[in-house]
């Protein structure tokens, strides 16, 4: 844990970026909305088999990949699978196929560290065969649900119908098959000699987005039906993706709407995804109506924030008092270095507090934007760092203390 915590620490003193694992120790300011999250979607809605969409807004460096890792780290404690795609210049987001398959390459099930379709099918095979102590009756449950897997009306047939074989494969411990079928399951569908290997048709360029993304909610309605509670889809960076022309951006705006229908629309699917967007990027939302006021507030004063769960917009920069938010980033920060380096840092707790309250007046004082968590979050992680690390820090410390006496 010592590691972890370590490693974790140099990686936002340098960038202030939040690492993929443990925002939940030190996450602050939006406990409320990760809990109305959690029961509204994770919970309630994920129980009934329906699906969502959120968008998180805020400037760089207000902390929304930070929003979206702690969500994912809460849906996975919820037994949701998880995917975090970054929308950068390299991933074309009018190209669901494209998407698909990060989608595919990224998707984790919870309490596993590994990625991808084929880590994911393995894990649900293994996960079924453990809910018996009895081999006979352990085989009983997975010839079991992968009859039942005939009885899903999969968006895409042929998509459930390689699920199956793949399972099947899995079980037969036939892997050149499985690796086969796990590449057309994580998008080679337009591969020709793969195709031909498996029988299957390849798809051509006019159907790859229909084809795409009902693929994508195959994948989803599989998760369900492997009985997980759902699937949890995070878009990141989307402010270099979506960096194009007015001509592509209206069909990305397009595409948005028609997955909105689409999501919506799904049958026991549960899946949420939330995408990460700047102001820029949402305003540029309002040159096209009807996704405008899909995602617009009802009313003033019935933001997310505002205690309206529904709402599709979560804006970081509606925050109350930004001072005690920093302040408390602070102190997370410090009392999770504390709970286990206290022994090695050279100035009392008390003091490394006041010293990060100080840091956050400093902050609000020269900058008062929401791109102020990323800077509080590099100072403090610097400042613990060098305290644990420096000598001549613990000298001065020493000093300085002995001084205050």
């Amino acid at each position: 844990m010592k590691d972890k915590i370590l490693t974790m620490l140099e990686s936002m003193a340098s960038h202030g970026t939040a690492p993929e694992e443990g925002c939940s120790l030190f996450g602050v300011g939006y406990n409320d909305a990760f809990s109305r999250l959690q029961k509204v979607y994770l919970k309630r809605r994920f129980d009934r088999g329906a699906s969502a969409e959120k968008f998180v807004v805020g400037p760089f460096g207000s902390g929304k990949s930070h929003f979206l890792h702690h969500l994912m780290e809460i849906a996975r404690e919820e037994n949701c699978a998880t995917a975090k795609v970054l929308l950068n210049k390299d991933v074309d987001f009018t190209q669901n196929l494209v998407v698909f398959k990060e989608i595919c390459k990224e998707i984790r099930l919870p309490h596993s560290n590994q990625h991808g379709i084929g880590s994911m099918i393995q894990g649900m095979v293994e996960n079924i065969k453990r809910q018996s102590d009895n081999p006979y009756t352990g085989d009983l449950l997975l010839k079991g649900w992968l009859s039942g897997l005939e009885q899903v009306d999969f968006r895409l047939t042929a998509y459930g119908k390689m699920l199956r074989e793949a399972c099947s494969a899995y079980l037969e411990d036939n892997r050149d098959r499985f690796d086969r079928l796990c590449q057309w399951l994580g998008g080679e569908m337009d591969n020709r000699e793969l195709c031909k290997e498996l029988q299957l048709s390849p798809v051509t360029a006019a159907e790859k987005n229909l084809h795409s993304k009902r693929a994508m909610f195959s994948l989803f309605q599989f998760v369900k039906h492997a009985g997980y509670q759902g699937t949890v889809v995070c878009f990141d960076e989307a402010e270099q993706g979506f960096a194009v022309d007015k001509k592509k951006m209206e069909r990305i705006h397009s595409m948005l709407m028609a997955n909105i229908n689409s999501i919506v629309e799904l049958n026991q699917g549960s899946v949420l995804m939330v995408y990460a967007l700047t102001p820029d990027i949402i305003s540029k939302m309002d040159a096209f109506a009807a996704l405008q006021q899909r995602i617009a507030d009802p009313a003033p004063n019935e933001g997310f924030f505002d205690g309206n769960t529904f709402a599709p917009l979560i804006d970081l920069t509606k925050r109350s008092d930004m001072l005690e938010d920093l302040r408390e980033i602070g102190e997370r920060l410090v009392q999770l270095m504390y709970e286990h380096f206290e022994e090695e840092m050279p100035v009392k707790r008390q003091t490394a507090l006041e010293r990060v309250h100080d840091m956050a007046l400093r902050i609000v004082e020269q900058d008062f934007s929401s791109s102020t968590r990323r800077t509080m979050v590099k100072e403090v992680c610097t400042m613990l760092l060098r305290m644990y690390d420096d000598v001549d820090e613990a000298a001065a410390a020493q000093d300085f203390e002995e001084d205050e006496v």
